[in-house]
Formats: structure tokens, C-alpha cells, sequence
């Protein structure tokens, strides 16, 4: 009987702790939705060093047969799958960034940005621009995941819909790279010549 009733205690603390451990972590993902919009507010904004002057702006849009889409005209380029895009990607091959030697930040969605440099003879086009930033997408997503300790879980795995936030060396937060498109990227230059090129990422 006293193995029975302490058999009994055992499974309802068990079942208990189950239901807490349930309870707060839908607080802890009801709280991640409602700070999400606000996160992306915070990180819908432009390059603004006071000493960069901005040389050129362009966007990324893609023709398309869907009706869905006005004249036409995807306004953005898909980052997981620029492959898909390429072949109906607007001016694609039109030298848009003269200069030889460029910086290209990467901000969103992450806390810690992300830098790489690219160099070419004869300047950057929307293509060679997207398919480099498509390609460091994916390296910057490795390098978070083999960092963190706090890992990605899979979308099957998650109670909201969003990417959970991962806590490695960029601090990805809210979105996985099948979320992503680029719309614009902004070129500037500083009193040294130095380019710099940030992007408009959409999710």
C-alpha cells in the first residue's frame, strides 16, 4: 500500500512539473511573438554613419507570370533560392557598383552584424551581388548553429512559426533563410573611398 501511494506521489509530481515546464515555456513563446513586431521595426533602418555619403540605390525586383503581382513584377529576390530567380531577375547583368573593392553588411535578422569584402576587375552586378549574399547567408546560419548552445529548433518541433532565437556568434533571431528576400541594397562611400553596400532584407 505505502508502495503504491509513493508510486502515486512520484508520477503526479512528475505530471505537475510536465505541466509547468508546458505553461512556461507558451508564456516564454506567447512573449517572443509579441516582441518579434516590434524587433522588426527596431531593424527596418538604413546605413546612417553621419561621415558615408550614399552614391547609389537599386533594387531587386523579378518578372513573373503570377497575376498575384502587379505589372507582372516580383518586388524582391529570394535569398535561400537565387538560382530560381536568376533567369527572370530584372537587369540582371547591368554593372550596378563600379568599384572594384567593396564591404557588404548583413544586420538582419541578427544581433551582431556580419561583414565580408568583395573584390572584382569589372564591378558588381545584380547578379554576382545576389548570389554572393545568398551565399554568405547560408555560411553566417552555419556558423550560428555550430556556435550555439541554444540551437534552431526544427520547424516541426516549434509552437510558434517563427525561428526561434539562437544564442551563437550573430545572434540569429525570428526567421530562417527561407524566409528572406532581398528588395534594395544602398551603396555608400566614405571620405576614404571605402564602399560600403547594406541591403533592405524583407521576411
Amino acid at each position: 500500500m505505502k508502495l503504491k501511494l509513493l508510486l502515486c506521489i512520484i508520477y503526479l509530481s512528475f505530471v505537475s512539473c510536465a505541466q509547468s515546464k508546458e505553461i512556461k515555456q507558451s508564456e516564454e513563446d506567447n512573449q517572443y511573438e509579441i516582441t518579434l513586431p516590434k524587433r522588426e521595426r527596431a531593424a527596418a533602418k538604413n546605413y546612417n554613419n553621419i561621415d558615408d555619403q550614399i552614391i547609389g540605390e537599386y533594387s531587386f525586383e523579378v518578372k513573373t507570370n503570377d497575376p498575384d503581382f502587379e505589372n507582372g513584377i516580383i518586388p524582391w529576390a529570394s535569398i535561400e533560392k537565387p538560382q530560381d530567380d536568376l533567369p527572370n531577375l530584372i537587369d540582371k547583368d547591368i554593372i550596378i557598383i563600379i568599384e572594384k573593392k567593396i564591404t557588404i553588411v548583413i544586420d538582419y535578422p541578427l544581433q551582431n552584424e556580419y561583414h565580408f569584402q568583395l573584390e572584382s576587375k569589372n564591378g558588381f552586378s545584380r547578379k554576382d551581388l545576389l548570389l554572393e549574399i545568398s551565399k554568405h547567408y547560408y555560411q553566417l546560419y552555419k556558423k550560428e548553429e555550430e556556435s550555439a548552445t541554444l540551437k534552431t529548433l526544427p520547424i516541426d518541433e516549434r509552437s510558434i512559426q517563427n525561428r526561434n532565437e539562437t544564442n551563437g556568434r550573430y545572434g540569429i533571431w525570428g526567421h530562417d533563410i527561407s524566409d528572406l528576400v532581398l528588395t534594395d541594397i544602398y551603396v555608400y562611400k566614405d571620405d576614404n573611398g571605402k564602399i560600403t553596400v547594406t541591403m533592405n532584407i524583407d521576411s
